[in-house]
């Protein structure tokens, strides 16, 4: 069994990262593999998931497989996990895995939504 098929469906991880999130609320997070290189250098790629403090529609970012809204103790929306792959656990060396991850990248920054390493 190879480790990214130990990782299970996208929605046990997006439920692992939705909880990490809740507890330590960071700027942002992502779930990617060591081989993926995203399009900006100066930006965090979004890999299989990436999860921005920030409310998100299929309108925002309409390459994304899945949106998971993350919800605070109150039930109030504290951010969103965009997922680039729903089909297979993501791999940084699947052409289509790369294209969906890559033209999410695009989007997030066309809209100002992707932070520099240096802003955060």
């Amino acid at each position: 069994m190879s480790p990214a098929s130990r990782l299970g469906a996208w929605t046990t991880v997006a439920k692992v990262l939705s909880e990490a999130v809740k507890i330590w609320r960071p700027l942002l997070a992502t779930v990617d593999t060591r081989t993926y290189d995203g399009v900006f250098p100066d930006r965090p790629g979004v890999g299989w998931m990436i999860y921005l403090p920030t409310i998100l529609t299929e309108q925002h970012v309409p390459e994304a497989r899945a949106l998971v809204s993350v919800l605070d103790e109150n039930n109030k929306q504290i951010g969103t996990i965009v997922v680039s792959v729903t089909d297979a656990p993501f791999s940084g060396t699947d052409p289509e895995h790369v294209r969906s991850a890559n033209a999410i990248e695009v989007r997030l920054v066309d809209q100002d939504l992707l932070p520099r390493y240096i802003d955060l």
